[in-house]
């Protein structure tokens, strides 16, 4: 696997942050659906190593602005530096609902693996059958429907491993896609059983389905402005960019109209303080699309 030493190039750090933020939030939310401590410390793992990278990035830029010219280019880079290091501190808010006990819905879970695709975290245990085996030869997204993004070993982290990547024992590793894939490759890695949340359907509509409904969709628009502003970074696309601050305006709005329903439905609560994760989610969504809004200034210049 390497050694954990960030890339040299300034432009493979920026593709390896972004990748880092992406998956600590792909995690994050994981660890909300399986309400799972380990997955949420995984995430302030990644935090760290990207903290690091950050740093070195930072230091690159200062080191290379040796003119005015080249001063205004790096502090468009440091500008982009800056976006990612918001989406990744708008991971770990996520984190905290889990971490700090702040109350998960068994709606908003039931909502969650609705999704098309989640990410899940596995331990490679000695006997099983993925151990000392490829990547390229076991052929998760085949057989379970899932792909890696990462692999831990130890404190090293591998983001977006290739097929000649080789799975060993205590390996943790990181993959995404559909949530009817979970069983069978937890079997494969010699995992504990898991079993998916359920919840008693009640056919009447409460002031806490619709708190639900508002932040799953914040969830979801947060998503997509980060992906479409990477695009139009990428692309230099204004219209795309134009799209991203449209999104993050719905983002404001929705987070009042969360704010409302969670007050209502307190009123039927008992004890309303676990609706307190509900209004820690939608803040964190609403960051993670003012992050994505940062990174479009650069385009909308």
């Amino acid at each position: 696997m390497g050694d954990d030493r960030p890339p040299r190039n300034l432009k493979a750090m920026l593709s390896e942050a972004k990748d880092t933020s992406e998956l600590m939030v792909d995690l994050a939310y994981a660890a909300l659906f399986f309400d799972d401590e380990a997955m949420a410390n995984e995430v302030h793992e990644l935090e760290e190593r990207l903290r690091d990278l950050v740093h070195e990035m930072r230091e690159v830029c200062v080191l290379a602005a040796r003119s005015p010219r080249e001063a205004e280019q790096m502090s468009s880079v440091l500008h982009l530096v800056s976006a990612i290091e918001r989406l990744a501190n708008a991971a770990i808010d996520v984190t905290r609902v889990v971490t700090h006990r702040l109350g998960i819905p068994p709606d908003l879970v039931a909502d969650l693996a609705a999704a098309e695709e989640i990410s899940h975290r596995v331990r490679i245990r000695p006997d099983s059958s993925l151990a000392q085996r490829r990547l390229e030869e076991v052929e998760l997204p085949v057989e379970v429907g899932m792909r890696v993004m990462a692999i831990r070993r130890g404190k090293v982290w591998l983001i977006d491993p290739d097929g000649d990547d080789l799975l060993v024992a205590d390996d943790v590793v990181i993959l995404r896609g559909a949530p009817d894939g979970i069983d069978e490759l937890r079997q494969l890695a010699g995992a504990p059983e898991w079993r998916p949340p359920t919840v008693d359907h009640d056919p009447t509509i409460t002031d806490l389905d619709r708190a639900v409904d508002v932040l799953v969709e914040m969830k979801n628009i947060s998503e997509v402005a980060v992906g479409l502003a990477y695009s139009a970074l990428l692309f230099n696309d204004q219209s795309l960019a134009a799209e991203v601050s449209q999104l993050e305006d719905r983002l404001d709005e929705m987070r009042e109209r969360l704010e409302v329903w969670v007050l209502r439905s307190a009123a039927d609560e008992v004890d309303p303080s676990p609706l307190r994760g509900l209004l820690h989610l939608g803040a964190a969504a609403e960051e993670i699309g003012d992050a994505a809004q940062q990174m479009v200034w650069l385009v909308e210049e």
